[in-house]
C-alpha cells in the first residue's frame, strides 16, 4: 500500500522579511548596470539563501549576478553583499519576477547580523523549546514573550517580548504563499504542518486589536496504544463496529483528536476498510495498512464539513470520521450515514454525554427536537465524555472517561427525552462496561496516578461523596 511520508518542515523554513533592497545586475540579459528597487521577501533558515520579488522589463535568468543592499529590521546600517540566482518563476503579466538567490560575496560582520535576525525571528527555536518542554500550546502574542501551556498551565518563557511586525515575520515563514493570502482575506486561519519527524502542529492565525495572532496546538505524530493512552477497552469494540454513530465529546484540550486517531489506527491494522477523515485542519498523518485512509481537510480539499460528509457518502466509505459536528447539515448528515450503515465517528464539543445529546439535539428547532432524539436513539453505539487531568506529580496528565452504551435503555431514554436519567443508566450499565467519570477518577485515585485534590477538582461526585462521609 501507498506510504503517506511527512515532510520534515523544520528544515524547509525561512524567515518572512519583507525587506525593501536596491539591486544592481552585474551579468545576464541586462546590458546596462541600473540600480533598481525590489523586494527581500524570505530569508532561509540558513540565513545564506534569499528570496526575491522584483520588476523588471527584461527576462530574468538563472546564474544572473546581482550586487545588492539592504537595511535589516532595527538595524541602521546597510548590508551589502553579492548574489546568484538559482531559480526563477515569472508572471508576465505584471512584469514580476520571483527568485531564489544565494550569497556569494558577504562580509563577516554583516552575515553575523543577518544570523542574528534569524535567530530572533525563528520559529524553529520556539517551537524546538515547547517541545523540550512537553508543552501542549503555544501562544504568540504582541508586546509579550512567547506563552507556553504546559499540564494546563501557562507559562511566560524567557525570550524577548514579540512586536507585530515579528508575530508576522514568525508565522508566515511557516506558510505557503495560498495560506497567506486566505489568511489576508479571511482574517482567521486553521491550518496544520508537520514540523518534523515525531511533531506536527495545527495553527489557529486570528487578528486581535488589529494585530496578527496566533495559537499552536502540538501534536505527537506517533500513533499511541488504546493502553497508553489508558482508553477504556469498551472502545475499541465501539471501534469493531459495522454501522451506527460513536461521539467522543470533551472540552477543547481534552484529547478527542488522540482517541479518534487510535480509533483509526485499530481499525486500520484490523481490517479492510475505506476511512474517510474530515478534519480541520489534519493533525494525525495515516498510512494505509489494511485499510485505505482517505484525509480531507476542510479548508483545502474542501469547503465545509456538511458538503464532505454528503460526498463522503458517493466515495464507497465504510467509515467516517467527522473531526466536528458544528452545524445542522453535518449533524443531519452524520445521522442519516449512521442510519444508512456506516459507522461515523464524531467529536462534539460538550463537557458531558448528557450535554452533548442534550446540546446536539438543541441545535435544531424545537419543533424537531423530538425527531433528532429518535434518530439519535437508533443509531447511537456509544458516547465517550473525556477529561484529561494532571497526574500526582503535575507533569504529567492521565485521561479521565466517561462511557455510555447505546443499551436499549440507553435508547429509550433518549427517545423520550428524559437525559436526567443517564447517570443511573451509566451507574447500572456495568454489564456493558459503561462509567462514570467518578469511576475513572476514583480508580486513577486508588492506584495513586492522582492526587486527592485533583479527584475533588474534576468530580463532582466525588465531593459530594467526601461532604457525606465526613
Amino acid at each position: 500500500m501507498f506510504q503517506n511520508q511527512p515532510i520534515n518542515r523544520r528544515r524547509s523554513f525561512r524567515v518572512y522579511t519583507r525587506i525593501p533592497l536596491v539591486y544592481e545586475i552585474l551579468s545576464g540579459q541586462e546590458r546596462e548596470r541600473k540600480r533598481k528597487n525590489g523586494i527581500i521577501k524570505n530569508i532561509s533558515s540558513e540565513g545564506m539563501g534569499i528570496e526575491l520579488e522584483l520588476e523588471i522589463d527584461e527576462a530574468l535568468s538563472i546564474d544572473t549576478d546581482m550586487k545588492i543592499s539592504f537595511t535589516l529590521p532595527k538595524l541602521s546600517r546597510s548590508i551589502a553583499g553579492r548574489i546568484k540566482i538559482a531559480w526563477v518563476r515569472a508572471i508576465p503579466i505584471k512584469r514580476t519576477f520571483f527568485a531564489g538567490a544565494i550569497f556569494t560575496e558577504i562580509n563577516d560582520r554583516d552575515k553575523q547580523d543577518i544570523t542574528k535576525l534569524i535567530e530572533h525571528l525563528s520559529i524553529n527555536k520556539i517551537l524546538d523549546q515547547a517541545i523540550d518542554a512537553k508543552a501542549s500550546d503555544i501562544h504568540l502574542v504582541v508586546d509579550q514573550p512567547p506563552v507556553f501551556r504546559i499540564n494546563g498551565e501557562l507559562h511566560i518563557t524567557e525570550m524577548p517580548s514579540l512586536l507585530p511586525e515579528d508575530i508576522v515575520s514568525l508565522v508566515y515563514s511557516m506558510m505557503e504563499e495560498e495560506q497567506i493570502s486566505a489568511f489576508e482575506k479571511n482574517r482567521e486561519l486553521d491550518f496544520g504542518f508537520q514540523y518534523n519527524l515525531n511533531n506536527r502542529f495545527r495553527a489557529n492565525l486570528h487578528q486581535q486589536k488589529g494585530f496578527l495572532e496566533v495559537a499552536l496546538r502540538l501534536i505527537t505524530a506517533r500513533q499511541f496504544s488504546f493502553e497508553e493512552l489508558r482508553i477504556p477497552k469498551i472502545v475499541k469494540d465501539l471501534s469493531r463496529q459495522k454501522d451506527g454513530l460513536v461521539l467522543i465529546v470533551g472540552p477543547a484540550g481534552s484529547g478527542k483528536t488522540t482517541t479518534i486517531a487510535a480509533m483509526i489506527d485499530q481499525i486500520n491494522h484490523e481490517k479492510s476498510s475505506v476511512v474517510i477523515t474530515l478534519e480541520r485542519p489534519i493533525e494525525y498523518i495515516h498510512s494505509n495498512i489494511k485499510s485505505i485512509v482517505k484525509q480531507r481537510e476542510v479548508g483545502l480539499d474542501t469547503d465545509t464539513f456538511s458538503g464532505a460528509l454528503k460526498s463522503s457518502l458517493r466515495q464507497d466509505p465504510n467509515v467516517i470520521v467527522v473531526g466536528e459536528l458544528d452545524d445542522i447539515e453535518t449533524i443531519k448528515t452524520a445521522l442519516v450515514a449512521a442510519e444508512a450503515g456506516y459507522l461515523v465517528i464524531a467529536s462534539f464539543h460538550a463537557p458531558n454525554t448528557i450535554q452533548a445529546i442534550d446540546r446536539l439535539a438543541g441545535m435544531f428547532p424545537a419543533e424537531s427536537r423530538r425527531q433528532i432524539l429518535a434518530q439519535l436513539a437508533n443509531c447511537v453505539r456509544g458516547i465517550i465524555s473525556q477529561l484529561l487531568i494532571p497526574k500526582k506529580n503535575k507533569k504529567e496528565r492521565v485521561l479521565a472517561c466517561e462511557v455510555i452504551i447505546g443499551s436499549e435503555a440507553t435508547k429509550t431514554i433518549i427517545r423520550k427525552d428524559e437525559l436526567i436519567q443517564l447517570p443511573t443508566i451509566i451507574q447500572t450499565g456495568g454489564a456493558y462496561h459503561m462509567q462514570t467519570m467518578y469511576d475513572s477518577i476514583r480508580r486513577y485515585l486508588d492506584e495513586g496516578i492522582i492526587d486527592e485534590e485533583t479527584a475533588l477538582l474534576y468530580s463532582e461526585e466525588f465531593s459530594q461523596y467526601k461532604q457525606w462521609i465526613k
